[in-house]
């Protein structure tokens, strides 16, 4: 089944649903809303390929609440393209292509701390619920659906710098606590104690808070 197919009329639903909630919170003050605007650095842990290779968007919105001075609970909803991509050698006289590329909607929670010695500096972790919208696999013959599992469970960990009250810069670092695909691949490796293919990514850019 091609879960892109069948399923993204409903998800569109429920990011409409979600942009409404975020704009009549935000309107009571209870929340603050940012606009996320970062890049992925993505692989896919099990495929047999090394590196931070494929380039894709990781963009949307934020909303959160602060619990008190220094931390904050908040929730964001993110188009983010994920996958991964074999480079080659230049001087090899073989140039294979191999390209995963996959795209999501990621619904994260994340708890954010702010140091108190450095106040422009912020952790931050959390759990994302990722849907899956679609992928492909290409070998460099043929691009195959990538038939990846509807859902995927993240984990995060990044920090954000803060240039003033609106604008700070973003890195957060991603990985898939389950299998991306019950398929496995040729003579499957262990990755830190898993076998299978999980999604890894990294993200990096720019957060602007609007209230």
């Amino acid at each position: 089944m091609n879960f892109c197919q069948y399923n993204i009329k409903p998800i569109r639903i429920v990011f409409s649903i979600c942009m409404i909630f975020v704009v009549q919170q935000c309107s009571a003050q209870f929340f603050k809303a940012s606009v996320i605007g970062t890049a992925n650095f993505a692989q896919v842990d099990g495929d047999h390929i090394a590196g931070y290779n494929k380039l894709g968007l990781n963009a949307g919105i934020g909303i959160r609440h602060d619990l008190d001075e220094t931390s904050s609970l908040g929730f964001e909803i993110l188009y983010a393209q994920k996958g991964s991509k074999l480079v080659n050698d230049p001087d090899a006289a073989l140039q294979p292509i191999y390209i995963i590329k996959s795209s999501y909607i990621d619904f994260p929670l994340v708890y954010t701390k702010r140091l108190p010695s450095v106040e422009q500096l912020t952790f931050h972790t959390g759990l994302s619920v990722d849907a899956y919208l679609g992928g492909t696999i290409d070998d460099g013959i043929t691009a195959t659906d990538a038939g990846f599992n509807p859902l995927e469970i993240g984990f995060l960990l990044g920090s954000t710098y803060d240039f003033s009250d609106q604008l700070g810069f973003r890195v957060r670092h991603a990985y898939s606590l389950n299998k991306i695909s019950s398929k496995l691949p040729a003579n499957p490796r262990r990755i830190f104690n898993r076998i299978g293919m999980f999604n890894r990514w990294f993200s990096v850019g720019l957060v602007y808070n609007l209230g």
